[in-house]
């Protein structure tokens, strides 16, 4: 479901950019300050998406950086010593894919539509859109993993994976 959707934003985002312009430019300068720029805007905002959705749950949200992982480096959000339940952890997991994504794919067509497209303003939007897809990949897999257990199970965040208190199903 989740994969439909960032289909259909990517769908539309190609569709917005061919039909704002038939010829798209990339200036270097343009393309890598909006490449800086929008890995750290992208970056910043799907990490405090995770954490506004840890504090509607009334956890504390904490923020790291890990310079090296089995995935690189990464920047995370978590909540130590607050236990969210399964359907509350896969919200506040799940919260930049959907609600990001949709905030920066409406993003994406109005600054398409009222700024040039190659331009500094529409790097930074399609760069932050593209780190916020890949962050959110990553939450798409804990997603999974926390579906193996069965709804009345607690989950902590705790920075360095998720903690599950309650036995998985016995489906899986």
């Amino acid at each position: 479901m989740i994969l439909l959707l960032l289909s259909l934003v990517a769908v539309t985002f190609m569709a917005a950019v061919t039909a704002v312009s038939d010829e798209i430019t990339i200036e270097g300068s343009s393309f890598i300050g909006g490449f800086l720029i929008g890995a750290v805007v992208g970056v910043a905002l799907h990490e405090l998406t995770h954490g506004a959705a840890f504090s509607v749950f009334h956890a504390r949200p904490r923020y790291g950086f890990k310079p090296w992982t089995r995935f690189g480096p990464v920047f995370y959000a978590s909540a130590p010593g607050y236990y969210l339940s399964r359907t509350q952890f896969l919200v506040a997991g799940l919260a930049p894919a959907l609600l990001l994504t949709a905030s920066l794919a409406v993003g994406l067509m109005a600054v398409f539509i009222f700024a040039s497209a190659g331009g500094l303003l529409s790097n930074i939007v399609v760069w932050a859109f593209l780190l916020n897809a890949i962050g959110s990949a990553g939450d798409l897999v804990i997603a999974t993993k926390t579906l193996a257990y069965p709804s009345s199970a607690y989950f902590e965040d705790t920075g360095d994976g998720f903690v599950a208190y309650g036995p998985p199903s016995a489906e899986l």
